[in-house]
């Protein structure tokens, strides 16, 4: 079964206050002349969209062995008044070079303002994490940390090379273990932070 983890970005849909939404629009090329069509042009903040990899640096190219591997998720949706620690998951289930997603549920909330004020990993997790052998950290919410950790624990990740990938959802439909992640960014020269599609098998 594949399960489409990817979640859609919304025309004027603010994630990050200050951030410019996408903009798509219709635009005519060579006008006037008999090569004359029309086609779509859109823009939008590379941080400011549905999924993606924060890569945390412009031309970092993920070796393509790690687009797709095995994947654990810890579901975490109870704990919504304090960060996720460390004894909150079972790190013995990490065999090594997995995805790791973090089920929050919080993807339900996408077109209402909660969805800024979403749960978060602590920095002591993200920090473990980094020292394990995995893949990458996913989570169906606006960061894996909020506030001022959103951006110290996406740096975190960046640097270890685990990178960070947010805004995931349906993660209510797969199963805890015993998945494939297809996780295939866009190739887009320029770009510091990667729209993916996302699929899971099992």
């Amino acid at each position: 079964m594949l399960v489409d983890i990817t979640q859609e970005t919304k025309i004027g849909k603010i994630y990050r206050t200050g951030s410019p939404a996408l903009n798509v629009k219709e635009i005519i090329c060579n006008e006037g002349t008999k090569s004359e069509y029309k086609t779509i042009e859109y823009s939008i903040a590379t941080h400011n969209m549905g999924t993606h990899i924060d890569v945390m640096g412009v031309g970092v190219e993920i070796p393509l062995e790690r687009l797709i591997g095995n994947g654990i998720k810890y579901d975490v949706s109870h704990i919504t008044d304090r960060p996720v620690e460390v004894k909150d998951i079972d790190l013995s289930l990490i065999e090594g070079g997995e995805f790791i997603f973090f089920q929050t549920n919080w993807d339900r909330y996408l077109m209402e303002d909660k969805y800024a004020d979403h749960p978060e990993i602590s920095i002591d997790l993200a920090k473990k994490l980094s020292e394990l052998d995995i893949n990458m950290v996913g989570i169906d919410a606006l960061g894996i940390g909020r506030g001022k950790n959103h951006g110290t624990i996406d740096k975190l990740l960046g640097k270890a090379k685990k990178y960070a990938i947010e805004n995931l959802c349906n993660l209510d439909k797969i199963p805890a273990k015993g998945f494939k992640v297809y996780c295939l960014p866009t190739k887009i020269e320029g770009l510091d932070a990667l729209p993916a599609r996302i699929l899971v098998e099992f």
